[in-house]
């Protein structure tokens, strides 16, 4: 267990650190392109699902806290399929957190 809580727990920093590095990136644009806006507009998502996967990571309930961990988005110079994967991505986040409405 504690092998697998340490996997999660840099997974989860991992990401984090991934997702801020990206906004910062993209926050360097005046006018960014409409894929890398539509992460930006909704990057709150992917903190708040990284918070409660640490959150249910440090109550001890991995399996939980592995359910709450977001895909990664990796973009590429395809704007379409950047456009894809931040959907997909926002909506496994959606119904993750619909799902787990009361905790």
């Amino acid at each position: 267990m504690n092998d697998n809580y340490e996997k999660i727990k840099e997974r989860i920093e991992y990401l984090r650190d991934y997702y801020l590095d990206l906004q910062d990136y993209i926050e360097r644009f005046s006018f960014p392109r409409i894929d890398y806006y539509y992460l930006i507009k909704n990057i709150s998502r992917f903190y708040v699902s990284l918070d409660k996967a640490n959150y249910f990571l440090e109550k001890k309930e991995v399996k939980k806290a592995k359910t709450f961990i977001p895909p990664k988005v990796d973009l590429n110079s395809d704007t379409y399929q950047n456009t894809v994967s931040i959907k997909y991505a926002l909506d496994y986040i959606d119904y993750i957190l619909e799902e787990n409405k009361e905790n």
